[in-house]
């Protein structure tokens, strides 16, 4: 990436006379989202101004299609939310506005923020909707790298932190004083680690600090907001690195304190990663499955000694790992529902009953409780590679 970054760069000076650093760049047309292009055009000729931000002209920078296209303008929400028919306004705390392309496809419209914000007492940003210019809107985001404009018009990347001459250099820089700022929003720990493992960068030496100090932050988080950062974090192809760095910095007691690092994770991590790679479907209920089920196992050793009924204590322990993990993350009725799917066929596989072979090979959660019980036998339990061959060849 960084080979990349310098062939098509020359080396900034930086700031000339407390002006930004604006670099000439032509993205390559299939890298660039063309309802992103269509929007910005719309904002524009309507007067206002409008750019690409953040992660997707890091991404651009290095020559990665971006996953998103975030826009930034000085025209406020509802002015926004008046040039498009099909959006929709969202947010309390960030004010924001959607404009929508289908169920699921919508692009991401924020104004610029100005300084101001508003805290509660242990400095958590609970209100951020005071308006300002673009130079106030640059130190609000988080991360030098991720504080990139790009004109469309002019194609010019637009740096006013430096963030240019980080990515250049393989760093991650906090915008202002990282203990404050991680107070201010502790998620942004986690995302510290994201992306230095998703660019192969060098957190700066005072993110190291503070994320060791200031950890248990995160506690704080509401947890439907960490079910979607938990998404990001392991749906990846660096989804074990990650688990391992979470696990270094003392963030992952925070998200899954019932997990404990073996090679049935590691493996799982690992399989999810390739699939990626391969552009084969993922899903979040088998590493979520994968995490919980040795606290499952657990509590299912203790239930079983007072409950009579194999299934039921099945069903209980399931319930309570479920339970004890979305105080945490929150999760979906449906992931919640599949995992516990995935957790009871495996007893079923495990007896390979004649009579029930054919019921089980046409359950609708077969093939991932068989993935399960695979990776399992691949790791922390080798005493089932037999089983695991039957159900191999049982689909032939």
């Amino acid at each position: 990436m960084k080979n990349f970054f310098k062939k098509i760069f020359k080396k900034s000076n930086g700031f000339a006379n407390g002006k930004p650093t604006r670099q000439h760049i032509e993205f390559d047309d299939n890298l660039l989202d063309k309802n992103a292009i269509k929007v910005i055009k719309t904002i524009y000729k309507a007067g206002y101004e409008v750019y690409l931000v953040g992660g997707c002209v890091r991404d651009l920078l290095l020559g990665l299609k971006p996953k998103d296209f975030d826009i930034a303008t000085s025209a406020k929400p509802e002015q926004v939310h008046k040039l498009f028919k099909r959006s929709r306004l969202i947010g309390k705390r960030f004010r924001l506005v959607h404009v929508l392309f289908g169920v699921r496809d919508f692009l991401e419209v924020a104004t610029f923020r100005s300084g101001k914000v508003k805290t509660a007492k242990n400095g958590v940003i609970v209100r951020d909707n005071h308006y300002g210019r673009i130079e106030d809107d640059v130190v609000r985001r988080d991360f030098n790298i991720n504080a990139l404009y790009y004109d469309i018009h002019t194609k010019e990347v637009i740096d006013y932190v430096g963030g240019l001459e980080d990515i250049r250099a393989g760093e991650i820089h906090v915008i202002g004083n990282a203990a404050k700022r991680f107070a201010e929003d502790p998620v942004r720990m986690i995302r510290a680690i994201r992306f230095a493992e998703k660019l192969g960068s060098e957190m700066s030496e005072e993110i190291k600090v503070a994320i060791l100090k200031q950890a248990p932050l995160l506690g704080n988080v509401s947890s439907a907001r960490l079910y979607e950062e938990c998404i990001k974090l392991f749906q990846n192809e660096y989804s074990f690195a990650v688990y391992e760095q979470l696990e270094k910095y003392g963030l992952l007691r925070y998200l899954f304190k019932q997990t404990h690092k073996n090679d049935f994770i590691k493996k799982a991590c690992n399989n999810t990663s390739e699939r990626i790679k391969q552009g084969k479907p993922v899903t979040p209920v088998f590493l979520f499955a994968v995490f919980l089920w040795q606290a499952q196992n657990e509590r299912f050793a203790l239930i079983k000694k007072k409950q009579r009924s194999f299934h039921l204590a099945q069903l209980q322990a399931c319930d309570e790992a479920i339970i004890n993990q979305i105080k945490q993350v929150s999760m979906p009725r449906y992931i919640t529902a599949k995992m516990r799917d995935v957790w009871m066929m495996q007893h079923k596989l495990e007896k390979m009953q004649p009579k029930k072979i054919q019921f089980l090979l046409e359950h609708r959660g077969f093939r991932i409780a068989y993935d399960f019980l695979v990776l399992r036998s691949q790791s922390i339990n080798p005493e089932l590679k037999k089983t695991a061959d039957f159900w191999t060849k049982a689909q032939q």
